[in-house]
């Protein structure tokens, strides 16, 4: 098997991990999986390694080390021991295909290693755009996106700047709260929150949705992967989640991308790209779908839809400085130590955070998410609960 078709998968152990691992499942003569790596979670990864047998396995969590050698079967498989072998690893010529969803900073950096290197770069770390969106649009042509609203935008367009697009419309489920009373929004349990709807995902991006954050990160992804205003970015409510994004040309028409709401369909695209191989899902018969249902959303009940035209329009530093309070406050809601509507009062007042200008280097993003993370933690405290 060449080159062209090994992988890496960042957070091989995270819902879009996992989806990654079943599609190369269907496509195993495709296929072969050379690293895996994942933060702490040692009983799904050994299981991961004991089935695809990786040349290479990274865990955040050097503590337990030791319990994920104890749950291998064989001895095929190096665990990396230090996170600098990994970067080693990601700059080489062993693969060609990124999958990045591990999310945090450390995934930004690990994701830019592998773009410097030239390699395909399945995309869902959402601090890589966010964060550092000036230094990965030089690396576009590189990116697939496989969140399931960018990957529908990228089946109709390509990477491929277009003059004839006049807006470009991210769905929304609207989460669990998008019929719940904005007067009850103090009532708002972690337990609730969790309870998403449609997509089976991990406990930030389940907040992210409920909040509606998720759309406002996604804005911004959009803006950078399709080289787009942000008045040619919109959003629309789509409780069915059938529809995954809509492209708007300057002639009237209107194309989208429809599937059933699972990650391994534009997982299966992006891996396939330019051609499609076998998902293991099936397409939707539409008679069965019955109605779908489409709406504005509501700013007063979600503010965070707003944030994203705010910082585009802010300082260059904008951007990561929302991304630090999202991040830091779901994590304080998520411990009990905020409320639900302390998360729109936290990354409203980080507007105020005052960074340097424009960073030109990963390093320098890194030093001032750093810095911006100490100011908001000094905000965080405001809300906390006695």
């Amino acid at each position: 098997m060449s080159n062209d078709n090994k992988l890496i998968i960042l957070g091989s152990t995270g819902s879009i991990g996992k989806s990654t691992l079943e599609v190369i499942k269907q496509n195993k003569d495709i296929y072969e999986v050379i690293c895996l790596t994942a933060d702490s979670n040692t009983i799904a990864l050994a299981e991961q390694i004991n089935l695809f047998k990786p040349k290479y396995a990274y865990l955040n969590n050097h503590e337990l080390i030791y319990d994920l050698k104890s749950r291998l079967s064989h001895n095929q498989t190096i665990v990396l021991t230090d996170i600098s072998q990994l970067h080693d690893i990601l700059k080489s010529d062993l693969y060609s295909t990124l999958v990045s969803a591990m999310s945090g900073s450390t995934g930004l950096l690990l994701t830019f290693f592998a773009l410097q290197s030239s390699k395909k770069v399945l995309l869902a770390n959402k601090e890589s755009l966010v964060m550092a969106g000036d230094l990965f649009c030089k690396y576009r042509k590189h990116i697939i996106p496989i969140d399931s609203e960018h990957n529908a935008i990228f089946q109709v367009i390509g990477n491929l700047d277009s003059q004839e697009i006049d807006k470009i419309t991210l769905t929304a489920s609207g989460g669990p709260f998008r019929e719940y009373p904005r007067s009850k929004f103090d009532l708002i349990t972690v337990e609730m929150a969790l309870k998403h709807p449609n997509w089976s995902m991990g406990r930030k991006i389940t907040i992210d949705s409920a909040t509606m954050m998720n759309k406002c990160l996604e804005i911004i992804e959009a803006y950078y992967l399709f080289n787009l205003q942000p008045d040619q970015i919109d959003v629309l409510v789509h409780p069915e989640s059938i529809i995954h994004s809509i492209v708007n040309y300057k002639d009237g028409s209107s194309l989208c991308q429809f599937s059933e709401p699972n990650m391994q369909i534009p997982i299966s695209f992006a891996l396939g790209y330019p051609n499609r191989i076998n998902s293991g899902v099936s397409y939707l018969d539409l008679s069965a779908v019955g109605n779908l249902n489409f709406s504005k959303v509501d700013h007063d009940k979600f503010p965070s839809i707003n944030y994203a035209y705010k910082a585009l329009a802010g300082s260059a530093m904008s951007c990561l400085i929302i991304n630090a309070a999202n991040e830091l406050a779901v994590n304080a809601f998520l411990e009990k130590q905020i409320s639900f509507l302390s998360i729109f009062s936290i990354i409203e007042d980080s507007f105020s955070i005052s960074l340097n200008s424009a960073c030109s280097s990963i390093d320098e993003i890194l030093d001032a998410d750093i810095v911006c993370r100490q100011k908001i933690k000094q905000i965080i405290n405001k809300y906390l609960i006695n």
